[in-house]
């Protein structure tokens, strides 16, 4: 018997799941409304109180449509499954999932996917609605063939972070109690990835080297696809380098699992 009706019930379940928690949905977009709030009067100061109309390659517009857009996506990949799988192997609850003929990467993921297809529905449509309006009151002229790049990176994106948490999660084969160490990655790898702002503000060094890591094209690149700073080649050279990415990342995973499997004592569960 194929095991993947298996996975496809586990992905059914997940969205079950969040349709389940439709109030702390609200409440996680109302949550995503105050930083940006944040960001908007302090970049509306800091172009307001220069001459210069460009900041790091963007305009007042583009920084504003950026700082929505990247909330945005970062609300849609952040996955917090890192604390979810450390949870299952510093309580045992790991040896459950042991003995069950699915990989426990397969469950995880494809629940993941079935928590985030609701969401992610319902924050697109938020996200076209934002980027009419800003793109017609600023003058961003967006290409419809964007959008549909732009859903694309996005998938990429999803899978990219979860494999990055996954990854991350393993350290607790090391460490037994290590929630504020996911709290202190968890806020790095969003800053990295330009969740907060643009990685140009970092200046030139910095962006070079994190053309070398992953982290960028889990927010960065598809907030930049979508208002329009990417060319078409660029667009398709940041598609093949998240596929590339996500290869990387499920070997690097899969290693790291497998030495940090034989430091696992399974108690409790």
């Amino acid at each position: 018997m194929s095991i993947y009706p298996k996975y496809i019930r586990v992905f059914k379940l997940g969205v079950q799941a969040s349709m389940e928690y439709r109030l702390d949905f609200a409440f996680s977009l109302i949550s995503a409304f105050f930083p940006i709030m944040i960001q908007y009067y302090i970049w509306t100061a800091v172009y307001g109180r220069s001459g210069s109309g460009q900041f790091f390659g963007y305009t007042y517009g583009e920084m504003i449509l950026y700082t929505i857009v990247a909330a945005i996506v970062t609300k849609i990949v952040t996955t917090n499954m890192d604390h979810v799988i450390a949870s299952d192997i510093k309580d045992g609850a790991l040896n459950k999932f042991l003995v069950q003929p699915a990989s426990y990467f397969g469950l995880k993921l494809f629940t993941l996917l079935g928590q985030k297809l609701f969401f992610f529905t319902v924050m697109l449509v938020v996200l076209f609605l934002v980027i009419f309006y800003f793109g017609g009151r600023y003058g961003i002229h967006i290409p419809l063939v964007n959008l549909v790049y732009f859903v694309a990176a996005m998938a990429l994106s999803l899978i990219l972070n979860f494999l990055i948490s996954y990854t991350i999660a393993a350290i607790a084969f090391w460490l037994s109690e290590i929630s504020y160490f996911f709290e202190m990655t968890g806020l790095l790898v969003i800053i990295l990835s330009g969740g907060v702002f643009p990685i140009e503000v970092f200046g030139k060094a910095v962006s070079s080297l994190l053309n070398y890591l992953p982290f960028k094209y889990t927010i960065y690149f598809p907030s930049n696809v979508i208002n329009g700073k990417l060319m078409m080649s660029e667009i398709t050279e940041g598609l093949l380098m998240q596929i590339f990415w996500i290869g990387v990342m499920f070997l690097v995973s899969k290693l790291v699992w497998r030495i940090g499997f034989k430091k696992y004592l399974g108690l409790g569960g």
